[in-house]
């Protein structure tokens, strides 16, 4: 904003004419045949250029006296890029000037070439003057007071200074700018910020007063146009990149790149400094700057209308600069009035250019950190589905791990344990109950850290009608937690129901200090986890229901023959290994068959229901018992032997034989019969064993039925 206010100011002082004594000075050509002047209608000094040819021109004024409190007189013109300029009269010469080779004398940041007269010379003068210039352009003398004339170079000097340390500023911000944003536009924008600062410098003549730049003095008009060249190349580079012509229009993206590439070689070409082509690179630069316009307009148009920031103040801005050139020009030739904003508003409105797009990639910074933002959100988003993802699966392996071998009356326990568990390490809890009811017909209560069940119990008990209807709605709901006595709120509480079938009923509370609440991400990772281990729960349970199933005699709830085989097997391998006795029972319903003719089968079922609970809870823990098939029942006791077995068939026949059942009102009195074998030292497998036991009972349903026979060594 400084810099803009600044150069507001500058264009102020400028537009605003001097006030002196200028006096005409008429121009004449040198006579062909004479020498003697060739008087001109208008006062303007041409030059054709070429060949570093000279110009030499007859200057005609009128000098008032000089009185003593005022000024000489001076004859000032244009800092036009001239190889040298002097003036002569009657052998008085005065200071040649050059715009490559600045004198001591003209100060810094000079705007023209002043030549004071001598004070003696009064009334009708005329002068030679000599200007030896490869590049074609025109002037017009001005004759005034030194003191005018030094009060315009001031005014040139300080509107000069004002562009480069706006240009210069501009460059720095970018520099900055690219520091922090890290964005290549600005460092692009930093690089043409200091062209610019170059080749404004080289056309004020500015350039060669600055050491180690004067070497570039030695290119003259080709230096120039090589900036010329450059700067308009650097121009379009920057308006392609800062309107993204390359997302819109490629095919333009790449013509316009083409053309960069030949300014950029016409650039190199004129630092070859080949004099053969000075002539034509005048001409050339001009036609290649004015098509940089043209395109540099267009591409700020297209950009407006895509709404751009700022593309429609650049068009403006543009145009206005490509005016102001047009009208230094027409200074020169004497048809505008030489005023300092005409000298320099085509800088100026090239500074202000640069300085509106320094405004519109501001701007991009806001754009780049949205587009920053995004990502960030979007990435920590990412990072946390990532998260919520590794929970599940972590969560989940354990659970299946868990749950695998566990019996159906731990599974929910364990289960929930492990959720509680999760749940506390993902997010900052005080404490993390898990309260069930009716769930598989357990109740739970579940509290981590261990050390707070008791509070939290007594507060559930209190509550307990209470959450039962808050889960009922199945939506979660957060509320202070509050004590007696005290007023003011010890922390949040969460309630997340559980999605369990009615009549049962469970939610997880959540707790935590201070007056945070849960947010909503919070919810509903622990609402995820939740489902997951209540999945995890069912799918355990009918597992072990499915392998219950397989393994257990539907009818009486004992291990089927399948199930029976294998624990016998290996109860056989642990005998023979460790040399302890193994013995087998089998266990058949007498007179079964005369029962189901007699009463059906529905009666059967009953009986043999009845009589598989009598004989299990006779059974001593650690034997084994099963349904063989059929009404024939088989109890294996590893670590004992016949005598011991033979005990054991006894008092599970005596309990049978005790059972009183009824059916429809009528007794149904049963007995069994007991087959015993014990497993011999050369029996590796069941198969010998189960045959003797098999012919044990025979022998007990031959001798009479409801009696215990053991297997002899050897059957006949």
């Amino acid at each position: 904003m400084a810099v803009l206010l600044s150069l507001f100011a500058a264009v102020v002082t400028g537009a605003v004419p001097h006030a002196g004594d200028d006096l005409g000075v008429a121009v004449g050509g040198m006579g062909a045949e004479d020498g003697m002047p060739a008087w001109q209608e208008r006062n303007v000094v041409q030059l054709p250029g070429g060949h570093r040819r000279e110009t030499t021109v007859w200057l005609r004024f009128s000098l008032p006296p000089v009185a003593t409190d005022e000024s000489r007189w001076v004859l000032r013109l244009p800092r036009d890029p001239v190889d040298g300029i002097e003036l002569r009269r009657d052998g008085w010469r005065s200071t040649r000037y050059g715009f490559y080779t600045p004198q001591r004398v003209e100060g810094l940041l000079p705007g023209g070439y002043v030549f004071p007269l001598p004070l003696a010379w009064q009334g009708e003068t005329q002068l030679v003057m000599q200007v030896d210039s490869s590049l074609r352009g025109a002037f017009t003398p001005k004759l005034m007071r030194e003191s005018d004339a030094m009060r315009i170079e001031q005014y040139g000097a300080a509107t000069a200074a004002m562009v480069y340390a706006s240009l210069f500023t501009l460059a720095l911000l970018a520099l900055a700018l690219f520091s922090a944003a890290r964005d290549r536009m600005f460092l692009v924008f930093f690089g043409f910020s200091l062209l610019a600062l170059v080749t404004l410098a080289g056309v004020n003549g500015h350039l060669y007063q600055l050491p180690g730049l004067r070497l570039f003095a030695a290119w003259g008009a080709m230096g120039l146009c090589a900036l010329a060249f450059l700067f308009g190349a650097g121009w379009l580079q920057v308006l392609v990149r800062y309107v993204g012509l390359q997302a819109t229009h490629p095919s333009a993206r790449r013509a316009i790149d083409g053309y960069c590439l030949v300014l950029v070689g016409g650039a190199a070409l004129c630092l070859l400094n080949v004099e053969l082509l000075v002539p034509w690179t005048q001409p050339f630069a001009s036609a290649a700057l004015a098509v940089v316009g043209v395109l540099g307009v267009l591409m700020l148009v297209d950009a407006g209308l895509r709404r751009v920031p700022m593309a429609w103040p650049l068009a403006v801005l543009s145009l206005a600069t490509g005016i102001g050139a047009l009208l230094m020009e027409l200074s020169a030739r004497g048809q505008v009035p030489e005023l300092l904003l005409v000298r320099y508003g085509y800088q100026l409105g090239l500074v202000v250019s640069i300085a509106i797009l320094a405004v519109g990639l501001i701007g991009r910074i806001s754009e780049y950190r949205y587009q920053r933002d995004r990502e960030q959100l979007a990435r920590a988003d990412t990072e946390r589905r990532m998260e919520r993802e590794a929970s599940r699966s972590n969560l989940a392996a354990e659970l299946q791990t868990e749950l695998r071998a566990l019996p159906v009356g731990d599974v929910e326990w364990t289960a929930f344990r492990l959720l509680l568990d999760h749940l506390s390490r993902l997010m900052p809890l005080e404490s993390a109950s898990a309260v069930v009811r009716g769930y598989h017909g357990q109740d739970l209560l579940l509290v981590e850290p261990l050390e707070a069940k008791q509070p939290i119990q007594q507060s559930i008990e209190k509550r307990l009608l209470a959450l039962k209807r808050q889960c009922a709605n199945g939506l979660p709901l957060q509320q202070p937690v509050t004590a007696e006595g005290v007023r003011a709120s010890l922390g949040i509480e969460a309630l997340l129901p559980l999605p369990i079938r009615a009549p049962a009923w469970g939610g997880l509370l959540l707790r935590r200090k201070g007056g945070d609440g849960f947010t909503t991400e919070e919810l509903s990772l622990a609402g995820e986890l939740a489902r997951l281990t209540l999945l995890q729960i069912d799918q355990a349970v009918a597992a072990i229901q499915l392998r219950r199933s397989a393994e257990v005699d539907a009818l009486t709830g004992s291990f089927n023959r399948r199930t029976i085989d294998q624990w016998m097997t290996r109860a056989f391998d642990d005998a023979q290994r460790d040399g302890q006795p193994v013995s087998v029972l089998f266990i058949d319903l007498d007179h079964f068959k005369s029962v189901n003719d007699r009463y059906g089968h529905a009666c059967g079922d009953f009986c043999l229901r009845n009589v598989a609970s009598t004989l299990r809870a006779a059974l001593p823990e650690g034997d084994l018992f099963g349904r063989y098939g059929g009404e024939e029942f088989i109890a294996v006791l590893p670590g004992r032997g016949g005598a011991a077995a033979r005990v054991i068939g006894e008092q599970l026949r005596v309990a049978v034989e005790n059972m009183q059942l009824d059916w429809s009102g009528q007794a149904l009195p049963l007995t069994v019969s007991v087959g015993v074998a014990t497993r011999r030292d050369n029996e590796d497998t069941p198969a010998a064993t189960l045959d003797r036991a098999d012919k044990a009972l025979y022998a007990a349903k031959r001798n009479g039925r409801n009696c215990v026979q053991v297997a002899p060594a050897v059957f006949s």
